[in-house]
């Protein structure tokens, strides 16, 4: 049907639209200021007629500024025009970098080949070597850090966990804002499941077929033995041979034709080994290999089949590298995903596979008499599937605005590529503590040809297909920290029609169903789907195109387009003049109205350039014909001063800029920045300034927004990039005008944590301020700002204040802040004695006495002669990546910037004792850059970044590595004991090369030093073989870990010695002390 459109009778208009309602008002105000002189209002009268068309004019305006938005604003409404304006899209603004657990599981599940991911704070010590919570022989330990403890009586941290006497036991330090992660992958295409080591291949002997079950080495257990086993996740490397060695029953019986059937009823156990293409040999025992024939065979394989299949190559052996490759570069990829989008003082500890435990089904299930079997079959276990490991679905936009979700929840959390995720699809993808058959039986009963079910069954295995808990009916424990996953291989599932009973007996036909439900319940990850809010759409509109109020007059008045005749006399001519003339007061504020909503958009344009408030239209002879006549030297820029003088605008431009910042919670303290930093007093520039300010700011918005709490990505090759730094300093260069190029530096405290025993640790005690000293953990939740404290606007006593409160406002409230306002400058001990006494003697004719007037002259000319050449080095420092300066730019600095300075201060200096000067300065300059703290710190911790980049979690296993060393030499012992001597190996070990790095770190830790330190050693433990375990460490410390020991010891050394300057200040009387800087205690240096 045809839509109708119709006019409204009863419009409700707003009083600008209502044209009666002006009139009225109109006629009001003329018989208040007029009554006592004009009587006649009737409609022939002029005055009424002026009014009436004025009136309509306006209805005019009120009618085009209630145009839509988005046409006001059309000029703007285009793509790349958006952020001219403020207008930033919705995924832009409303994103930001993951904050919580839910957000950093959207992050991993967006990235291609992860089906789930969990994260959950590390509330251990986190060097694990295992999966978090999981069993262990060893479960103390873990790839991201060493055990540390605290002894508080001597106010440091050790790696040691008693006195030396063993009477008392220090306090272990747990250090806090590490996660563990643990990630499910998705089911490979071509390899199958990747999840773990387990492995299947079809079997085909005869006019038979079988399926083969091969249970091998786990990811993590590749990472545990790694330095052996890690070419098996390199993709240059390829299997060249397998060889079986072994094939035993669980009585330790080998295998044969003739005991295969029996044997097959339990697990098989069988030792593989692998020769690679480069040479390398790897040996896998006791591999746990099992059978499952299919429904119609009834016949059994022969040993020399199974044999002949599990050494194909390629074959299954392939199948299971191609899986570990798979699974390193995803478990890499997740890596680099999640260290690139950490927040401050927060890390990932260990990031692993989610360990699988097996579950199998065997139920009885009454169903109706036309049930496809195999069908039913198929929905069941996908049900099962998804009960126990669900799918988590992944919305496009448009699927999300159909179910009316709201647009800020839409759009709230990380940007994704492949679409959006709904937090309660997450909260029912947990890992599960415990399965219950009434859930899934209630799943099962949704099957519309299930009648009933008559026995339910449920029992678990562990990762070597050992039954943990055996035919459960009810509640089926799962072990802590892993995930479900239905064992179609040892699950049974009979029916029931009319009371007699059947298996699916098509294996194909299942095999069919079950791909196509599986395929039907996944969610595909579909980059190319717009997930955008689409522009509003809008109509260009020339807002200024006006028709004057003179030219609907009736013609009679000679005021319209074409006039009066030209037969007329010259006074009616002058009165159709007046008139024109009194008529364009009316005109020029209406075009004017009209030019200020064309440009509305430019007046919250995010522009420094654009300085205009107000907008003009100058009224031309193409707008009214003969204008032109009715005024002398009125020119649009003219007509523009009238109405806003030059700069008049800068006022109102901030105060627009000023409701957008409003618009996102932000706000510049106007005051305090024009007060304390390096913008101009003069109101001009001050308010130029800002609007700099604020238009750089706002942007650079959704970026900054988006990363205000995103931490450096410390884990790329060179992290010390100008595009690496953290959102939160980003920010503050902003709200406190910091140029890029003079920033400072923030230090999280928690990547200093010890990764590898022996590393320095950081001191501890109960202290404020700028001092490096902490409680027991200075590691957990602290940051360090270090501050040009040197710069102009930085030694005001006020910018301070305003700006280490503005740091800690914006700094995270869980986070503690450290600011430090450090020097940059030449060690100056003796420096201003020594120079000055170097030019007293450089005088000619040298004086016979020290007159003290004559030798403070000479203090004013060295200490301007120091300061000159610190600037120098400060400048080359800060434009040539921290390097310093080589002799002969230290000579060049001394020419432009000393050298004027000395001849004209120094009496009768000759060339002679210029050069003097100079080469002394050059000297000491080159020699005493120790004291240039902010370089320093600046250059150790760029040093230490790129040598920790190096350190791979996969490279941290020591010690399983030294534990695995001790069982070899010492097959006798316990477990127990193997562990415990590992610890006290580590602890001992640990504290030991601490103290070495100290005593060598002037000199330079060097490798072949360290293995002589090390093979010195002789273990706490007692009866194990002292070759082997030093050995151990010596390998573990390649040239890599002793540079990472180098630069995190130097970087702590720097740390240690950060101290802040004081501005200084002088001392007053009461009457005039009126000083920028006055003498606070703790805050100014007295001069």
């Amino acid at each position: 049907m045809e839509k109708q459109t119709t006019i409204l009778r009863n419009i409700k208009l707003k009083p600008p639209e209502d044209f009666n309602f002006l009139r009225q008002q109109g006629m009001n105000y003329i018989q208040q200021l007029g009554s006592r002189f004009w009587t006649d209002y009737n409609l022939h009268d002029p005055g009424i007629t002026t009014l009436e068309l004025v009136c309509f004019a306006i209805t005019d305006l009120a009618y085009r500024t209630g145009f839509p938005t988005a046409d006001i604003f059309a000029a703007y409404m285009d793509k790349s025009q958006l952020n001219k304006q403020a207008f930033f899209p919705a995924h832009e603004i409303l994103t930001m970098n993951p904050l919580t657990v839910n957000d950093y599981r959207k992050l991993m599940i967006d990235q291609e080949g992860i089906h789930n991911a969990w994260l959950a704070p590390r509330h251990c010590s986190c060097d694990d070597n295992t999966p978090p919570q999981a069993e262990s022989e060893c479960a103390d330990t873990c790839n991201c850090e060493t055990d540390i403890y605290a002894d508080e009586k001597n106010g440091l941290l050790t790696y040691k966990s008693h006195t030396p006497d063993g009477k008392q036991a220090f306090e272990k330090v747990n250090i806090k804002g590490l996660y563990d992660v643990q990630i499910a992958l998705e089911d490979d295409p071509v390899f199958g499941d990747i999840n773990d080591g387990r492995v299947y291949q079809t079997l085909t002997y005869g006019n038979s077929r079988a399926t083969i079950e091969l249970r091998l080495p786990s990811y993590e257990t590749i990472l545990q033995k790694w330095n052996d086993w890690k070419d098996l996740t390199n993709d240059s490397i390829s299997v060249t041979g397998v060889a079986l060695n072994k094939i035993v029953d669980n009585n330790n019986t080998a295998v044969t034709d003739s005991n295969l059937s029996k044997a097959m009823q339990s697990a098989i156990f069988i030792d593989l080994q692998l020769t690679l293409s480069n040479a390398a040999v790897i040996t896998f025992t006791n591999a746990v290999l099992n059978i499952y024939l299919s429904f119609s065979d009834a016949s059994i394989p022969a040993v020399a089949d199974i044999t002949s299949a599990l050494q194909q190559v390629p074959g299954i052996i392939s199948t299971y590298k191609n899986g570990l490759e798979k699974t390193d570069a995803l478990i890499n990829a997740t890596r680099s995903n999640l260290n690139a989008h950490r927040n401050l003082d927060e890390a990932f500890c260990h990031i692993s596979l989610v360990p699988m435990e097996d579950v199998s089904i065997c139920m009885d299930a009454e169903l109706k008499p036309d049930a496809d079997i195999e069908k039913v079959q198929a929905e069941i276990m996908v049900k099962i599937e998804q009960y126990l490991n669900p799918n988590i679905p992944i919305y496009s936009l448009a699927q999300l605005l159909k179910e009316n979700t709201d647009i800020t929840e839409i759009f709230n959390g990380p940007r994704l590529h492949n679409g959006f995720i709904k937090n309660e699809d997450l909260d029912q993808a947990v890992i599960k503590q415990e399965i219950h058959a009434s859930d899934m039986i209630n799943l099962i009963m949704d099957i519309p040809e299930v009648v009933s079910i008559t026995n339910f069954l449920m029992t678990s295995y562990d990762e070597r297909g050992e039954v943990i808990y055996h035919s459960q009916p009810w509640v089926l424990p799962v072990t802590t920290g892993h995930q479900p996953r239905l064992y179609v291989q040892r699950s049974k599932f009979l029916f029931y029609k009319n009371g007699l009973p059947f298996l699916a007996a098509n294996e194909a036909e299942l095999n069919s169903i079950l791909q196509e439900l599986r395929s039907s319940g996944e969610y595909l990850k579909a980059t190319g789907i717009n997930n955008e809010l689409d522009i509003p759409a809008a109509t260009i509109r020339n807002m200024e195109d006006y028709y004057p109020v003179q030219y609907s007059y009736p013609l009679t008045y000679g005021i319209g387009e074409f006039g009066l005749s030209d037969t007329e006399p010259a006074v009616r001519k002058a009165q159709a003049r007046q008139l024109k003339t009194y008529l364009l007061f009316f005109e020029q504020l209406l075009v004017n109205y009209l030019a200020q909503l064309q440009h509305a958009g430019d007046l919250f344009l995010v522009d420094s350039s654009q300085l205009q408030s107000y907008f003009t239209h100058w009224l031309s002879e193409n707008d009214i014909k003969g204008v032109t006549a009715l005024y002398a030297g009125l020119t649009p820029a003219a007509l523009q001063s009238l109405t806003e003088p030059a700069n008049g605008g800068l006022a109102r431009r901030n105060r627009f800029l000023d409701h957008l910042l409003a618009r996102f919670a932000e706000s510049f303290s106007e005051y305090a920045l024009a007060r304390y930093t390096s913008i101009p007093t003069e109101q001009t520039a001050m308010q130029t300034a800002l609007l700099q300010l604020k238009t750089d700011f706002l942007s650079n918005y959704p970026e900054a927004s988006y990363n205000r709490a995103r931490a450096i990505d410390y884990s790329i090759a060179v992290p010390c990039t100008a595009g690496n730094i953290a959102g939160l300093q980003r920010r503050l260069n902003s709200l406190l005008n910091i140029d890029a190029t003079t920033s400072f530096v923030i230090i999280e405290h928690l990547l200093l944590r010890p990764r590898i025993p022996g590393q320095v640790l950081l001191p501890i005690c109960l202290d404020s301020g700028c001092h490096t000293c902490y409680d027991n953990d200075p590691y957990s939740f602290r940051l360090t700002f270090v501050m040009p404290g040197w710069l102009e606007q930085n030694m005001k006593i006020d910018y301070r204040r305003y700006a280490e409160k503005t740091i800690r406002q914006e700094t995270p409230a869980h986070l503690l802040p450290k600011i430090c306002w450090v020097d940059n400058k030449a060690c100056d001990d003796t420096l201003l004695c020594d120079l000055t006494d170097l030019l007293w003697g450089l005088q000619v004719p040298l004086p016979a006495t020290k007159e003290d007037d004559a030798l403070h002259q000479l203090c004013l000319v060295a200490e301007a002669a120091i300061a000159a050449m610190n600037n120098a080095y400060r400048q080359a420092l800060s434009t040539g990546n921290n390097v310093f300066p080589v002799k002969a730019e230290a000579e060049k600095f001394f020419d432009d910037n000393i050298k004027d300075g000395i001849v004209n201060g120094v009496p009768g200096i000759t060339p002679a004792g210029i050069d003097t000067v100079k080469a002394w300065m050059v000297d000491y300059w080159l020699k005493h850059t120790d004291c240039f703290i902010f370089t320093r710190l600046e250059l150790a911790w760029c040093a230490w970044l790129s040598a920790n980049a190096k350190l791979a979690a996969k490279d941290n296993y020591l010690e399983n590595t030294l534990a695995e060393a001790l069982l070899k030499t010492n097959p006798g012992k316990k477990q127990q004991d193997i562990c415990s001597c590992a610890q006290s190996l580590m602890e001992q070990y640990g504290e030991t090369i601490r103290l070495w790095v100290i005593a060598q770190l002037a000199t330079g830790l060097q490798k072949a030093a360290f293995d002589s330190m090390i093979n010195a050693m002789v273990p706490v433990c007692s009866g194990i073989v002292t070759t082997s375990v030093n050995a151990v460490f010596t390998t573990f410390y390649d040239a890599d870990k002793i540079q990472l020991l180098q630069t995190h010891a130097a970087l702590i050394q720097v740390m240690s010695a950060l101290k802040s300057i004081y501005p200084p200040a002088t001392l007053h009387d009461c009457e005039d002390g009126n000083d920028v800087n006055p003498v606070r205690l703790g805050a100014t240096a007295i001069g």
